[in-house]
């Protein structure tokens, strides 16, 4: 290297009739790696936002996690800042247009910027995983849960460890070394992805529920595990960076991919525990409250009076009293004026003479107390369920 000026000399040799521009404007990898970020984490920002809203002022309890989520939003912030420093140094460019002085303070701030990637997904993971631990009260499927938790960060830590020991950017010929260490994460994340994604399978299928509401439950739990799209949309990036040699352009179009993956594991995990907030202010759109079955019900014309007594049901086929429960006996009767005909006889009743004439009916209508049978429907509901727990239970 002596007698070459590292500041003038690029990474690589550029194409034919190509100049380095080692002072360009940023790019449109690196723009768009910028438009990702502030789209994604305005999003995670909100939905961060109201899983806050809905524990301070619906369920007023901040659980685990919450806090654990809130972490890996501060990580992601800080994996983007890192971003932007490896931006000045050439990240996003082409090897061609990027300095060799500029490549040696590229690994110097490449360390960060991966250690904080490797650590910010798994985070997320265990706030869905201390979810997914609840819905269950099961022995085997809790042990499960803590198996799948611990070999990731098992297998976090020990990247980790590589990461900073004996593949550290910081230390020469370590590239294909670290080259090697994103492919295994980039794998290793998406197995653990689809761990996620089966945990609550057993669970959501014991439920006794309707196919339905069996999948619609399924689908809020996957929310957590939604990032298993951008994954498998990075994962052959990683594949094809060890033999492409423009790996500052390649990392950061991988580097994309990755802000998405981190900012949508936020939104992900906020949103699965969003049923609380959509049942009060949503509620047409919770499938999971009561109230569902309440309007399922109206639809056959039961009167529901808190603290009244449900009387009868309204069909096309006339009057049809509800099950019994014990009854009360009701009079109905109509009074006509005038004389009787002569033979003295109206309907089962007749008097002779010119006095008013009554027709008495006599029959049976069982009353439910609206408070007495909505309790006997959840205990028999939670009753059916078993040790599964309830829909309600689950996404609460």
């Amino acid at each position: 290297m002596e007698g070459i000026d590292l500041t003038k000399t690029p990474g690589m040799e550029p194409p034919a009739g190509h100049t380095p521009q080692f002072d360009a404007p940023w790019n449109s990898v690196q723009i768009g790696s910028v438009i990702t970020f502030a789209v994604t984490y305005f999003f995670a920002t909100l939905f961060l936002g109201l899983r806050y809203f809905q524990a301070f002022k619906l369920t007023r309890k901040v659980e685990v996690d919450l806090v654990t989520v809130t972490i890996s939003y501060g990580v992601a912030l800080v994996y983007f800042i890192t971003m932007v420093d490896l931006f000045g140094h050439g990240w996003g460019k082409h090897m061609w247009d990027v300095s060799l002085a500029d490549l040696l303070e590229l690994n110097k701030a490449l360390l960060p910027n991966t250690l904080s990637y490797l650590i910010c997904p798994t985070i997320t993971k265990m706030a869905i995983l201390s979810v997914l631990y609840r819905i269950n009260p099961s022995t085997i499927y809790r042990g499960t849960v803590i198996v799948v938790a611990v070999m990731i960060i098992g297998y976090t830590l020990a990247l980790c460890i590589i990461t900073g020991g004996p593949c550290s950017p910081l230390k020469d010929g370590t590239i294909k070394c670290l080259e090697k260490v994103a492919l295994s994460q980039a794998i290793l994340n998406l197995v653990s992805d689809f761990a996620l994604v089966a945990l609550p399978l057993p669970t959501i299928h014991n439920l006794h529920l309707p196919a339905k509401r069996k999948i619609m439950v399924g689908c809020i739990l996957a929310l957590g595990s939604g990032v298993v799209i951008c994954s498998i949309a990075r994962l052959p990036y990683v594949i094809v960076l060890p033999t492409t040699a423009d790996t500052t352009y390649t990392q950061a179009v991988l580097g994309i991919w990755t802000i998405a993956e981190v900012n949508l594991g936020i939104i992900c995990a906020c949103a699965m525990r969003f049923k609380r907030l959509i049942a009060t202010y949503l509620p047409k759109l919770s499938l999971f409250s009561s109230s569902a079955d309440g309007n399922s019900r109206s639809r056959f014309g039961l009167r529901r009076r808190k603290g009244a007594a449900v009387v009868y049901e309204s069909r096309s086929d006339g009057f049809q009293p509800e099950a019994r429960r014990g009854g009360h006996s009701y009079q109905l009767h109509s009074v006509q004026n005038g004389s009787a005909g002569a033979d003295g006889v109206d309907g089962s009743v007749g008097s002779l003479g010119k006095k008013d004439i009554a027709v008495y009916r006599e029959f049976q209508v069982d009353t439910i107390d609206i408070g007495q049978r909505d309790a006997e429907r959840d205990r028999d509901r939670d009753r059916d369920v078993g040790d599964t727990g309830s829909a309600d239970k689950i996404l609460r």
